[in-house]
């Protein structure tokens, strides 16, 4: 890469990018480009290109919208769902934001890497998503992901979509599953409720004394089984270690309703996801691990599932 270029996991930023990155900043912050110290990418985020830098002895992070996310994302709803999380104490991070042009600047949180095979990690993470499920927070924005996911399908290009797409072999049997199981759970009397809608290892900021959950492009009223389904889709995990995380989450081990339904939701998250690689690939942007994870996910717990269904 050049001096004009930096690479992110959420694509390559140009000079022009750069150039509208520091402006941005400036106009927020009444700085000059010469107070911005050490303006450098994040190893995180495939939707977006993160970037960190430094200012008047503060932290902070900047999020360029990356390919295709003005067609995925509705940042008005995201705006809305931002401020929810605020109310919730879920994330106090944010500092400024444009609905129109989508880029982000949040407060830097001094934090590790939340490591899925902690079980302190675990456990944090996933009591957070349960006091967010719990919340009194209200929002009128619904996230359909049957209804996403059926706008990226007719966003995505036929020959990289389905059974075109060499990687998703089992891909129309996995459909067939998964359209039956979204109907099933809407008669297990789980109440939907607002939801981060990727809840990945990725998206939480965590240290010894504090935990966030950040990135809230998906969030909406939805069913909680997609936060669990995301927070365990986005990690290599055994079906031991899911009901773990199941048992964490209720706080007690689930009834047969409740395993069926978040197992749908494991395989319904998966296959929204898989839709999300195919339209990301098709634009240019290569996924990496967390591919073949969504589509096993989608494969093994929609066969699972639907014989807990019956």
């Amino acid at each position: 890469m050049s001096e004009t270029t930096i690479q992110t996991t959420g694509g390559v930023l140009h000079e022009q990018d750069l150039n509208f990155i520091y402006k941005t900043i400036c106009e927020v912050f009444n700085c000059s480009r010469e107070q911005i110290m050490d303006l450098k990418p994040l190893q995180k985020g495939l939707s977006n290109s993160v970037l960190s830098f430094e200012l008047n002895g503060g932290k902070y992070v900047f999020r360029f919208p990356g390919l295709g996310s003005e067609i995925l994302i509705d940042r008005g709803r995201e705006s809305m769902i931002q401020s929810q999380a605020y109310e919730a104490r879920v994330d106090t991070t944010l500092v400024a934001m444009s609905v129109s042009k989508g880029w982000k600047i949040a407060k830097f949180v001094n934090h590790r890497d939340f490591d899925y095979k902690n079980i302190s990690d675990v456990y944090r993470g996933v009591r957070l998503l349960n006091k967010l499920h719990h919340s009194s927070v209200k929002v009128r924005w619904e996230f359909d992901v049957k209804e996403k996911w059926e706008s990226i399908r007719d966003m995505t290009p036929e020959e990289c979509y389905g059974d075109n797409f060499a990687e998703f072999p089992e891909f129309s049997a996995i459909k067939e599953r998964v359209y039956k199981l979204f109907e099933l759970t809407k008669e297990d009397g789980i109440s939907k409720c607002v939801t981060q809608g990727d809840a990945r290892d990725e998206n939480f900021l965590i240290n010894d004394s504090e935990i966030y959950l950040t990135d809230w492009e998906y969030g909406g009223y939805n069913d909680p089984g997609f936060d669990i389904g995301t927070y365990i889709c986005g990690g290599d995990h055994s079906r031991e270690e899911v009901d773990r995380i199941l048992f964490i989450y209720f706080g007690h081990k689930p009834n047969k309703i409740e395993k069926r339904h978040f197992y749908a939701w494991i395989a319904i998250t998966g296959f929204f996801f898989m839709h999300w690689t195919m339209f990301k690939e098709s634009a240019g942007q290569k996924i990496g691990y967390l591919k073949p994870l969504w589509y096993r996910f989608a494969n093994e717990y929609s066969v699972l599932a639907l014989d807990m269904y019956k």
